[in-house]
């Protein structure tokens, strides 16, 4: 009888526990997806200020000459420079010239291989661009895959012998991926112009030397193409 008794009370306290049990369960379900949530949007905010300080050091460095990723002035300073070295050459007679240095395939590189292994080749060329130029020069970033250089009195078969050292230089460069411990092989193409042979004229020759980067880009990149006066 007494174990009839204990048999009944049971299986009528059972249902009642089950049902505390499943609404601690809801309760605590609840609570957890409520802390994921409020964790998620702490993460996203943390991701918000990290963009935000990244881009705020990098307007410091852009206020302050300084392209953040190579280390090379960039092209504000460049076009500062060329401007007062191109009044200075005319004015004393001297030749000047300048280099548009183009990585070959950069965006693409950055696709298969990521963009980690695209700033880390940005980075080494602007290493090569910088030590085989003089003191006296001036290399720059341009922007994206672009680097610049100002050289003094350097006329354009002088500038030519420049940009084919470091052409080959970079054709030489090889840069491991570091997840499938990949070599990967990079190349440029550069376009030379001159003042006085050139243009007298910054934005000309701006845009003479843009002209021949893209006419070497076109020829298969890997090359150095001389700027054409009359363009």
């Amino acid at each position: 009888m007494k174990s009839s008794l204990s048999q009944i009370l049971q299986n009528f306290h059972t249902p009642a526990r089950q049902r505390i049990i499943e609404s601690q369960n809801k309760k605590l379900q609840a609570q957890n997806f409520s802390l994921e949530k409020s964790l998620k949007e702490k993460e996203r905010e943390i991701d918000r200020l990290k963009n935000e300080l990244t881009n705020l050091e990098a307007k410091i460095q852009e206020l302050n000459g300084m392209d953040i990723l190579t280390g090379l002035p960039n092209r504000y300073v460049f076009k500062e420079h060329l401007s007062d070295s191109l009044k200075r050459a005319i004015r004393v007679g001297y030749s000047l010239s300048i280099l548009f240095i183009d990585i070959d395939n950069l965006n693409e590189i950055n696709l298969k291989y990521g963009f980690e292994i695209g700033d880390n080749i940005l980075i080494e060329i602007a290493k090569i661009v910088k030590a085989s130029v003089r003191e006296i020069d001036l290399p720059a970033r341009w922007g994206g895959e672009e680097l610049v250089v100002v050289l003094h009195e350097t006329d354009t078969d002088g500038a030519s012998y420049v940009a084919e050292r470091i052409r080959k230089n970079i054709a030489s460069l090889e840069v491991k991926e570091s997840k499938n411990n990949t070599v990967v092989k990079v190349s440029a193409s550069i376009a030379v112009s001159s003042c006085p042979q050139h243009s007298n004229e910054v934005s000309h020759l701006i845009e003479i030397t843009g002209q021949a980067l893209l006419k070497a880009k076109e020829a298969g990149g890997n090359i150095v193409v001389i700027a054409n006066g009359n363009s």
